[in-house]
């Protein structure tokens, strides 16, 4: 069976820490974390590295529907295997079997130390942003970007330091005016994935098949 794991560079701290749990030698291709600013882009890029796989067997991928990004993404050969999950944020929230679709609370910002190496991370935006405007408009745009959230969130999935996120947090809170507080986070997802558990929380698609946003639903 040739497996091959096309995955996300916003997860990298938690794959590596499940490669290093089971001891996994499945090749990986790592996407670049931008393409989720763009779901039509990453829908591109993931369709193409699909193609140039056909030679595997199954093509597991730690994309959830991403905005629609996999949405219509199909293999001819290979059956393709991934998470169930709306985004990866919900994946790392979920510690043992989902009673909801969604796991992230409305109006909270969440945040790994892969997210916040991110180009459109919140210090990256405001910084961008004093470039482009000045110091008193890019306070002014950040507040509007952000006034609908009331909590900032950093998942705490044991895959990194949490002391450097956690003083990231500190400045985008001043920031944002917003207090940083853990969450709890899990690697269990990507393990299932990597370990072929996918009886529950997984789609598999078979040669053929296309990834539809329907399959995304949840039911109890």
């Amino acid at each position: 069976m040739k497996q091959i794991l096309i995955a996300c560079s916003m997860l990298e701290d938690e794959i590596h820490q499940v490669y290093r749990e089971i001891d996994c030698q499945i090749p990986v291709v790592w996407v670049e974390r931008g393409f989720h600013n763009t779901p039509e882009r990453l829908k591109e890029e993931l369709q193409k590295l699909i193609e140039e796989h056909q030679d595997c067997d199954q093509i597991l991928l730690t994309f959830g529907l991403c905005g629609n990004g996999t949405d219509g993404i199909v293999s001819e050969k290979a059956t393709l295997v991934m998470p169930k999950f709306d985004d990866c944020i919900n994946m790392l929230l979920c510690s043992g079997k989902r009673v909801s679709r969604g796991l992230a609370k409305t109006g909270s910002i969440y945040m790994t130390r892969g997210w916040i190496q991110d180009s459109q991370a919140i210090l990256a935006q405001y910084e961008q942003n004093v470039e482009n405007y000045g110091e008193e408009m890019a306070q002014e745009i950040m507040e509007m970007m952000y006034e609908h959230y009331d909590t900032l969130s950093v998942i705490d999935t044991k895959s990194y330091d949490l002391a450097p996120v956690m003083e990231y947090a500190k400045k985008a809170g001043a920031l944002l005016e917003l207090t940083p507080q853990t969450a709890p986070g899990s690697t269990n997802i990507i393990k299932q994935l990597l370990t072929g558990n996918w009886e529950e929380n997984f789609i598999i698609c078979q040669p053929g098949s296309p990834v539809e946003q329907s399959l995304f639903e949840f039911k109890a």
